[in-house]
């Protein structure tokens, strides 16, 4: 066995020999970032070994300079231990993720104007028992229900046909003589859910989680008033696996009991939301007796432990689309009361998920007679157009290049990220994140830098970052000072090292630029599909959402002037937050809203842009950038 130092924890363990430092680092519960799930494609997870470092291979010598490898730097992913070693594990690799990736969810305040209209089939009835006698020998579940009988709900009479699971039966004959024979009773439908002591009427709540590929977020609602009273949200802790459904799904192939880690790592952490978020509204979660899910289509097959290797290659078929009505019990270690009820909402396709079906409630899609556009940038980009009474999909690969992955400079949005840039005259003007040191570039900062540099017309509408001799004679000669030559192109120098974490100059590159025109050329190929499909043009469109935890950040104006939405006035272009969490908690409150979505997924058009001729072509003529305005 090898022993392993980390540092600065100065935690050890033993390892065997020839085991990964990434593998190291998930047994000793130290997340980092690994964009890529640790193919060796990213180059982003870089540690420095202090003591042992094996020598360099190709893939470490692609991503590190010669300096890098003489100081004993390597990509976890790649090195093996071979003898004892000593790690140090640098903070901008560290994967620590901030709540305020959900727009809704800042610190510990959650938002007390959201109000619900409840409308659900889940009842609590406080009853006083008779009390059984040798003249009187009922038995314990015919006297609730004789009790149960009298009474009325919505001023319609109790089912008679009443249900009972065996686990409640078990607590009953103790239960109700410890209450003198005074309980609450639980029901949905007709079926009991829970009884316990005394009157809990008021206790009444239900759970919506939104698992997305990067952050969980579960939302707790007062299911008698409609109240949200708890809000929390956090990363995904899968992400060590992968920065993608594809990764998460390609480490499910390979991995010994892959996708029991993995389905174990979103009970863990849905499990900790529960506990938080209980702790926060100060209820007991044992009268948290309902709760939705929604998430991707991987995401939700990984939480039910389904296997989701068939929905990476082609024809991309999912297990189930339909929804699904389960007990907390079916869930392998779901902390809820295991009689609770569990509704996960519909997939539409491989790739566009259930989070989709309940963004398309949350927005009325359904039955908006004007042409509204739908564009979730998350993880990945969902795409939703509802025109002339149809609804049509299509999902793009948008994510990488905004989430940090194959930006030279780039990271999530998180502590020490640049989020918010400006160019006034002869300065850049930038907000991290946290204030502090800085550490990188995230998605919404990386969108404002290009759109300013088109604004001045150093990068051209073929991408191009141009050198200092080829800018206009307007631009700022301090401004122009930061265009320098580099290896593979021209970069723009954003911010000095002495300004940074690592005291590295932070830069734009040409292939950043060349990043940001793939994603954004994929996005609107897919909206010209989409409206082609419908027999409308861009100016027929009404209005466009922009949704998901990287687009609630993005500056709307910047993200037209770059070409990543449609050029419509701004006033039709409207940050609609997440979604995906505001439909699972209507789908939550209101049985109306649950059931719709049976219908929504079946209604959906979804178009498989990797099939579709025209795609190609469109991403093509997409490339370039808008004109500069």
């Amino acid at each position: 066995m090898i022993k392993v130092t980390f540092l600065p924890e100065q935690r050890n363990i033993e390892v065997k020999k020839e085991t990964r430092i990434l593998d190291a680092l998930n047994k000793a519960g130290i997340d980092i970032d690994v964009p890529c799930g640790g193919e060796g494609t990213c180059g982003k997870c870089k540690i420095l070994i202090v003591k042992g470092a094996p020598p360099a291979g190709s893939v470490e010598k692609k991503f590190l300079t010669d300096k890098e490898i003489a100081e004993g730097y390597r990509l976890a992913c790649q090195t093996k231990l071979i003898q004892d070693t000593i790690i140090e594990i640098p903070s901008e690799v560290r994967l620590n993720l901030k709540e305020f990736l959900l727009s809704r969810a800042k610190g510990d305040v959650c938002n007390t104007s959201n109000v619900f209209h409840p409308d659900n089939n889940l009842r609590k009835i406080y009853i006083e028992l008779e009390r059984p006698s040798i003249n009187n020998q009922v038995s314990d579940w015919e006297n609730i229900k004789d009790v149960l009988s009298q009474k009325k709900i919505n001023n319609e009479p109790v089912p008679a046909n009443l249900s009972v699971p065996l686990q409640i039966l078990q607590k009953i004959p103790i239960l109700i003589r410890e209450a003198d024979y005074k309980i609450t009773v639980t029901l949905f439908q007709n079926r009991i859910i829970d009884i316990e002591k005394g009157d809990t009427t008021d206790d009444n709540y239900g759970i919506a989680f939104d698992i997305g590929t990067t952050t969980v977020a579960g939302y707790l609602i007062n299911l008698i008033t409609g109240k949200e009273i708890a809000v929390v949200a956090k990363s995904n802790p899968q992400i060590k696996y992968g920065d993608d459904t594809i990764s998460r799904i390609g480490f499910i192939k390979k991995a010994n009991h892959g996708l029991q880690k993995l389905q174990e790592e979103i009970i863990g952490v849905i499990n900790e939301i529960i506990t938080e978020s209980s702790r926060k509204a100060k209820i007991d979660k044992k009268n948290i007796y309902k709760s939705v899910f929604v998430g991707n289509t991987c995401m939700h097959h990984i939480l039910l432990g389904i296997n989701p290797v068939n929905l990476a290659p082609s024809p991309y078929i999912p297990v189930i689309r339909e929804s699904l009505n389960l007990k907390a019990a079916d869930i392998s270690g779901l902390c809820l009361n295991q009689t609770a009820e569990v509704f996960i909402l519909p997939n539409i396709s491989a790739f566009v998920g259930a989070d989709i079906t309940a963004g398309i409630i949350a927005n009325s899609l359904y039955k908006k007679g004007k042409a509204v556009l739908l564009v979730d940038l998350g993880t990945n980009g969902e795409i939703v157009l509802g025109a002339q009474g149809e609804l049509l999909a299509c999902s793009t690969a948008v994510g990488p290049a905004f989430e940090g992955a194959r930006i030279s400079s780039g990271m999530r949005a998180a502590k020490g990220a640049i989020d918010k840039v400006k160019i006034e005259n002869d300065a850049i003007v930038y907000r991290v994140i946290e204030d502090g040191k800085i550490r990188g570039l995230c998605g919404a900062g990386l969108i404002d830098i290009i759109a300013e540099l088109l604004r001045l017309g150093i990068i051209n509408r073929s991408g191009k970052l141009l050198d200092r001799k080829e800018c206009s004679s307007i631009v700022n000669k301090e401004i122009k000072k930061r265009i320098l030559e580099g290896e593979n192109g021209n970069k723009f120098l954003l911010a000095k090292g002495e300004k940074t974490l690592k005291g590295k100059d932070i830069y734009l590159t040409q292939k950043d630029i060349r990043e940001v025109q793939l994603a954004k050329a994929a996005v609107n190929a897919g909206i010209k599909i989409l409206l082609r499909e419908a027999g409308i043009s861009a100016a027929d469109i009404n209005e466009i959402l922009v949704a998901g935890a990287f687009g609630n950040f993005i500056d709307k104006k910047n993200a037209v002037r770059i070409g990543l939405i449609p050029d419509l006035s701004l006033i039709k272009i409207k940050n609609v937050g997440n979604a995906a969490g505001k439909g699972a908690e209507l789908a939550l409150c209101s049985d109306e809203k649950r059931l719709l979505s049976e219908r929504i997924y079946k209604q959906v058009n979804y178009i498989e842009l990797s099939s579709n001729p025209d795609f190609q072509k469109e991403f093509i003529s997409e490339i370039f950038f808008n004109k500069s305005k």
